[in-house]
């Protein structure tokens, strides 16, 4: 005959053993969405920066093509700035080839930065 008083904890037992093992996969899931979302808002931010440092370079070719202007300058947009660098080649204007354009882009705590040729 089995002792019944002998058996009363085993239910309890194992009860907290499955709630340990369930509250480790949650925690252990929750760690990893946490992380994908904090990866996707940097990825966010990254482009935004990207776009910005671009606008830079559109600007500086109008300047170069149409004001003939070849300063370097900064600008601002909604939540992000550009500074931008105009390099002639050496002995020449920026109106030569081989002018470089270097354009850094700020959008919230990121940063991006975009050199072309022209």
């Amino acid at each position: 005959m089995i002792n019944k008083e002998k058996q009363k904890g085993v239910a309890l037992y194992l009860i907290v053993i499955i709630m340990a093992v369930l509250l480790a996969i949650v925690l252990g899931l929750s760690t990893i969405i946490v992380g994908g979302i904090e990866a996707t808002s940097g990825v966010g931010k990254s482009i935004g920066a990207f776009y910005v440092a671009d606008t830079g370079i559109e600007n500086a070719l109008y300047r170069i093509r149409v004001l003939a202007n070849c300063d370097n300058f900064s600008g601002n947009l909604e939540e992000g700035s550009y500074d931008v660098v105009i390099v002639p080649p050496d002995g020449g204007t920026c109106l030569d080839g081989g002018t470089k354009i270097t354009s850094l882009g700020e959008y919230r705590d990121s940063k991006k930065r975009i050199e072309v040729s022209y």
